[in-house]
């Protein structure tokens, strides 16, 4: 799905089961394809390298199911109840 992009070079990590692509510039930087179609294998994907305003306005990590997310608040909360470090550094909301 993503290699039919034509602008996709990818590199591939078996040992470490893992998959990096790199894509052409675009507003989303390719989130929308490459989490449809990590989805569909039960992967995740996350955003490594990016201008900052794109890190900024795009989904950095996969969202998280609610029984995921609700279990990633109780543990930042217990580490952290003033919510000091780093808010919504990794998720909005946590």
């Amino acid at each position: 799905m993503i290699a039919q992009m034509g602008q996709a070079e990818m590199l591939y990590d078996l040992a470490g089961g893992l998959l990096w692509v790199a894509l052409a510039p675009s507003d989303d930087a390719g989130a929308a394809l490459v989490r449809h179609a990590v989805a569909t294998t039960g992967g995740h994907a996350t955003l490594i390298r990016a201008p900052a305003a794109l890190r900024a306005a795009a989904s950095v990590f996969a969202p998280q199911d609610a029984a995921v997310s609700t279990l990633t608040k109780r543990v930042k909360e217990s580490f952290d109840p003033k919510g000091v470090l780093n808010p919504g550094r990794m998720w909005a909301g946590v």
